[in-house]
């Protein structure tokens, strides 16, 4: 298991530990798990409802409902580096406040509008690029706000439980999405979400310690805009960044793109109701709890860099099976239940190790702004593959385009199996030597 610097986390006051929060490491690391478990679903919930919404009430396209799904993801491009420069300079806590109560009222316009009678699929794309604005900062805060809450040998702890709620909210919120609106329909789907936001506000201004001196923030743009250079260069000129912020875009691009070919590909190829779009997603979840049980064992045995490549060759050619699936209702919805379910296997063993190692190779100072970074081109590119999914189906025909979709992600997976072993080989060397110079002993 990987470890991290002691650097990473020294909180001004330790957070407090009892019996009952000992599993979770502290109780104010309790209290933000939590809070980020209900924050995480309901915008993940938000990536399948307003879409549904669009499919169902406004008959859309597969190229709208593309353009839709870019909506909630497009503002990565535009706020996250601009946040992790921020953020940097900044208090995180209050800013995820700020954040999850902005959510909560933005949920809340789309059942007010409906009351009203404005009923217009602008609505639509007006509350994705709110929120999806709002999540996009609220994303780059909580990453740069953990090292707050734990130690500094507790932080490859507190990520991995951290990475196991957001794979549970990636592979079972949608499918959550899916029952709340084919159970409700989309304005009673929307007051979950504001009720989760307000939920996950009060849960983080519950937390107690003091997060630790950060300096004052810059005068003027250029500041700003040289720290966001700054992250980015770090990023780019590292082998081992690089690689995993690349297979990282890559990945999400063609994941998002199948994602949303499923939605429409479920409804008219497979005759699945919205409800069971829904439920074969959520079932994905499964997959996430197997693959947080054995994500230590799989690595203490096979190395860093064999289950960082087993654990993606999973995530990316598991949904092969959906395109090839026949038979009858119950039979498809095994199949397509069975994708989700090693997809989700997949894509917890990768991201539990992936984030630790990112952060095992990035200096306290640059975290925010390396995580910004990150987030801006690997959750920025899922906003493309919205588009990429809705285009291809639209072109291509819904089958064909999630076989196209499938054979790049696949193609990634053998481009980033043949670089990532030089690029951690590099690391580890380089970290070998940094070690080596700092405990030659000084002349008197």
């Amino acid at each position: 298991m990987l470890h991290a610097p002691e650097s990473h986390a020294n909180s001004t006051v330790p957070p407090r530990e009892s019996r009952a929060s000992r599993l979770f490491i502290n109780q104010d690391f309790t209290k933000f798990l939590l809070s980020q478990i209900v924050a995480q679903f309901a915008s993940k919930s938000l990536a399948v409802i307003l879409p549904l919404m669009a499919v169902i009430t406004f008959a859309a396209t597969p190229t709208q409902v593309g353009l839709l799904s870019a909506a909630q993801f497009f503002p990565v491009f535009v706020v996250t580096l601009f946040a992790g420069a921020w953020l940097d300079r900044r208090q995180r806590r209050p800013a995820l406040i700020a954040a999850y109560v902005g959510n909560a009222i933005l949920a809340a316009t789309l059942p007010l509008a409906t009351s009203l009678g404005i009923v217009h699929v602008s609505v639509l794309f007006f509350v994705a690029f709110g929120m999806g604005s709002l999540i996009a900062f609220s994303d780059v805060a909580y990453q740069a706000y953990i090292p707050n809450l734990v130690r500094g040998e507790q932080l490859v702890q507190a990520n991995s439980r951290l990475e196991v709620a957001f794979s549970l909210a990636m592979v079972g919120a949608p499918g959550l999405g899916g029952l709340l609106i084919g159970a409700f329909g989309g304005s009673t789907a929307m007051v979950s979400a504001v009720i989760a936001y307000v939920l996950a506000a009060i849960g983080v201004l519950t937390i107690r310690t003091r997060e630790k001196h950060v300096p004052g923030p810059a005068r003027g743009g250029e500041g700003m805009l040289k720290r966001i250079a700054e992250g980015m260069k770090f990023t780019a000129k590292m082998p081992l960044l690089r690689v995993l912020t690349l297979q990282g875009a890559w990945f999400n691009l063609f994941e998002q793109a199948v994602l949303t070919l499923y939605l429409l590909y479920g409804i008219r190829m497979l005759g699945f109701s919205p409800q069971l779009v829904g439920l074969t997603m959520s079932l994905g979840a499964i997959g996430v709890l197997a693959g947080s049980a054995v994500a230590r064992l799989i690595g203490d045995k096979l190395g860093v860099t064999r289950v960082l490549i087993l654990g993606m060759g999973v995530a990316s050619i598991a949904p092969v099976i959906i395109p090839f699936a026949a038979g009858s209702q119950a039979v498809l919805i095994a199949l397509t239940t069975l994708s989700f379910i090693i997809y989700g296997v997949g894509m917890t063993v990768f991201n539990i190790y992936g984030i630790s190692l990112r952060q095992r190779a990035t200096p306290d100072g640059m975290l925010a702004r390396v995580s910004a970074t990150y987030r801006f081109l690997a959750f920025g590119a899922i906003g493309v593959g919205g588009i990429v999914g809705g285009l291809a189906g639209d072109w291509l025909g819904l089958r064909p385009a999630m076989f196209f979709c499938i054979i790049a992600l696949t193609v990634g997976w053998l481009v980033f199996a043949k670089f990532l072993p030089s690029a951690i080989t590099r690391f580890e060397e380089s970290e070998r030597a940094t070690e080596a110079r700092e405990n030659v002993p000084q002349r008197a």
